[in-house]
């Protein structure tokens, strides 16, 4: 009996991880995807490789976690550390959201890497934003945060409504707050 449970709570805790890790490449990615146009202009992605991974993005169907990493080496340097600090592995759910809600945008007003030399525009866009939706428009929001509007698409929460709250990232909706 007491060992027909310790398998069963061992089938649990490998399927949790396996859940787990589905979704935290989801996560990862619907964050990450939005920097891939930056990536473009500085040459390390190509836009056929930008169109691919687009698909993905609509299709909320992640790549693999080695592509991921690939194609985001500086974030998964960042992602390293913060899993060392943390004591966790690289890809544990607590570390890739500390680093999307808390982490990415600290290293932004640190001004880490290229964020050393880029306008404050691009700093902002570049920051994850928790904003309230004031108008919706097909795929579009119009979001508003701090004193500022943006126009952001909305691929990813079609059902969100008038004066809900989401984060977004760069140019896209993400995720309800609730």
């Amino acid at each position: 009996m007491q060992e027909t449970k310790k398998k069963t709570k061992n089938k649990l805790i490998l399927l949790t991880k396996s859940i787990n890790n589905k979704t935290t490449e989801k996560y990862f990615f619907k964050y990450a995807f939005p920097c891939a146009q930056v990536k473009i202009r500085r040459g390390t992605l190509t836009v056929e490789e930008y169109n691919n991974l687009r698909k993905l993005f609509l299709e909320n169907n992640p790549p693999d976690k080695e592509t991921l990493e690939k194609i985001f080496p500086p974030a998964f340097k960042r992602i390293k550390k913060l899993a060392d600090k943390m004591n966790k592995e690289v890809w544990d759910p607590e570390v890739i959201k500390e680093y999307w809600t808390k982490e990415h945008n600290r290293l932004i007003d640190n001004k880490d890497g290229m964020y050393a030399e880029a306008s404050e525009t691009l700093k902002d866009l570049c920051k994850i934003h928790e904003a309230e939706v004031i108008e919706k428009k097909a795929n579009k929001l119009l979001v508003k945060y701090d004193d500022k509007k943006r126009a952001v698409f909305n691929f990813l929460i079609p059902d969100i409504n008038i004066r809900d709250k989401v984060t977004i990232h760069y140019a896209h909706a993400i995720e309800k707050v609730n």
